[in-house]
């Protein structure tokens, strides 16, 4: 598969209390304890938990990460269905995704993932649960 769904992202304030409660609640380890983005983990779903740098609203609350061997094939198929391009977010080689918008105008992301650095944990950069 070219392109999958890697991880649903949920912005808040309280990351530690937000990563106490989803990983109970789900049954995740948390793969990152970076002070600003949270990686849950578990065998079949992934759940990321960032700070939000302005209060959350109900609109930009969550999104979705789709991971990719092929990002530029991938934005391009995608723009061509109908999707806008926002911005490219390329500033940590580790790390790097475009933002695009669906035709109603809900964000997501398309990660440069390699399929298998997502399914090996120990792949991840910071892997271990949080301190």
């Amino acid at each position: 598969m070219a392109i999958r769904l890697g991880s649903t992202v949920i912005n808040c304030a309280d990351l530690d209390a937000m990563t106490r409660f989803w990983s109970a609640a789900l049954g995740l380890e948390p793969t990152s304890g970076a002070d600003d983005f949270r990686l849950l983990r578990g065998p079949h779903v992934n759940l990321s938990l960032q700070r939000a740098s302005a209060p959350v609203s109900a609109r930009d609350q969550m999104h979705l990460d789709l991971y990719t061997d092929d990002q530029r094939h991938e934005v391009d198929r995608l723009v061509g269905l109908g999707a806008r391009f926002v911005r490219h977010v390329e500033d940590d080689p580790a790390d790097d995704w475009v933002v695009l918008a669906d035709p109603e105008d809900n964000l997501f992301c398309v990660c440069a993932k390699p399929a298998a650095e997502v399914r090996d944990p120990a792949a991840w950069p910071g892997a271990g649960p949080a301190a």
